[in-house]
């Protein structure tokens, strides 16, 4: 990796952290450059606007995720161990770094009600990472180790509810028992599926 890609790389993971704990709507171009000690200018020939630096740093969120979460599952077996795994990345993706909240809840928050490019690539991003939510649920039937008839979307709906679930109740709400209840919630619906 050259030096201007590491230099874009430290700047994307920096605007990410940011992210994570102001929201999108809190980060401006100035905020960032003071952030990684460069000139507003300097920083502004890196995005050219605030929503091409939104788009970024969805983008960069969006690989950082799909690298930590589903490529690191890829070394489990398919079905039940896989998905068990995803899980289990996606939790400790949410907790690693200096903490805050997930950015894509973030800019679901920020961006429900504001059409434009960041909520559609919002929504790519979030379509994304369902789908393949949805194919890891699909494998499980594959290998046996779910009910062949289950509907994996409502399956997937459920998943994805229990992990967003499980960030509130531990970044928002801060419930000691929040483990607790997303282990037993998690563990409920692997039984209610399973072969």
């Amino acid at each position: 990796m050259n030096v201007a890609a590491e230099r874009k790389l430290t700047i994307l993971n920096t605007a990410l952290n940011l992210v994570r704990n102001m929201g999108f709507e809190s980060l401006s171009i100035a905020s960032l450059a003071k952030e990684v000690g460069m000139s507003k200018s300097g920083l502004f020939a890196h995005f050219n606007s605030k929503e091409k630096m939104h788009l970024m740093i969805l983008d960069h969120a969006a690989y950082t995720f799909g690298n930590d979460v589903f490529k690191k599952s890829l070394k489990s077996k398919r079905g039940l161990p896989r998905l068990k795994l995803i899980v289990h990345n996606w939790v400790r993706w949410y907790k690693t770094g200096e903490g805050g909240t997930c950015p894509f809840l973030a800019a679901a928050v920020e961006y429900d009600a504001k059409p434009g490019p960041v909520k559609d690539r919002l929504q790519l991003h979030t379509n994304t990472l369902i789908a393949t939510l949805n194919k890891s649920i699909e494998l499980c039937i594959e290998q046996g180790h779910f009910k062949p008839k289950i509907d994996t979307k409502k399956v997937t709906f459920e998943l994805y509810s229990i992990i967003i679930g499980h960030l509130v109740y531990i970044r928002t709400m801060e419930l000691k028992s929040a483990n607790k209840i997303f282990q037993a919630s998690l563990d409920d619906l692997i039984k209610r599926n399973s072969a």
